[in-house]
């Protein structure tokens, strides 16, 4: 369980454990392209607790979260054991990890500029193409999963501040001066 990662877990009193997974898979569930950003922005607004109950049915591992999140009864709603103000928080936290992603190491925000779509099927892709990934594990990630393993792979010219994994230029410069240091050895 990655909670870092997005990935969320509540457990409810007799021990029933109900997982919620942002990956692209999920995400792509929710409805169209423009329907997913609608429903994000409706997480924010007057109905929030009926827009976070469909993200975290769609978002749920397991096949009935209605205990959990409630279901709609004859009579109309009938709620589960998590209050609604908490079933919008974590919807709010899947949605956010699942389609925006985390911001960037070192403070750095994106671009900042607003999408009325998201289309998991080009983050799925990318990862195919560009991190060699099977569908199957492309589909499993949520975009913070994305955004990191991106960022190690393709990591931005001068910006290894607080990562492990050296940029491109760092890794030249050591090999050079590996060979260097090698060639310097050979020649005694």
């Amino acid at each position: 369980m990655l909670p870092e990662a997005g990935f969320v877990r509540a457990t409810l009193g007799d021990g029933t454990e109900y997982t919620f997974r942002p990956s692209f898979y999920r995400i792509a569930s929710l409805g169209s392209p423009h329907e997913i950003v609608a429903i994000f922005a409706g997480l924010h607004g007057p109905h929030a607790e009926k827009d976070a109950a469909y993200v975290l049915a769609c978002l749920c591992d397991q096949e009935d979260p209605s205990p959990l999140i409630g279901y709609l009864g004859e009579t109309g709603w009938v709620p589960g054991a998590m209050p609604g103000a908490e079933m919008v928080i974590i919807a709010q936290h899947l949605m956010r990890h699942g389609i925006v992603g985390k911001a960037r190491p070192g403070g750095e925000e994106g671009d900042g500029k607003f999408s009325d779509r998201f289309d998991a099927v080009e983050y799925i892709s990318a990862a195919r193409v560009h991190l060699g990934l099977s569908s199957h594990d492309a589909e499993a990630l949520s975009m913070t999963e994305f955004q990191s393993m991106f960022e190690m792979k393709f990591p931005r010219s001068g910006d290894s501040k607080g990562r492990d994994v050296p940029t491109r230029e760092e890794y030249e410069a050591r090999m050079r001066q590996h060979e260097e240091m090698m060639r310097g050895r050979e020649s005694r």
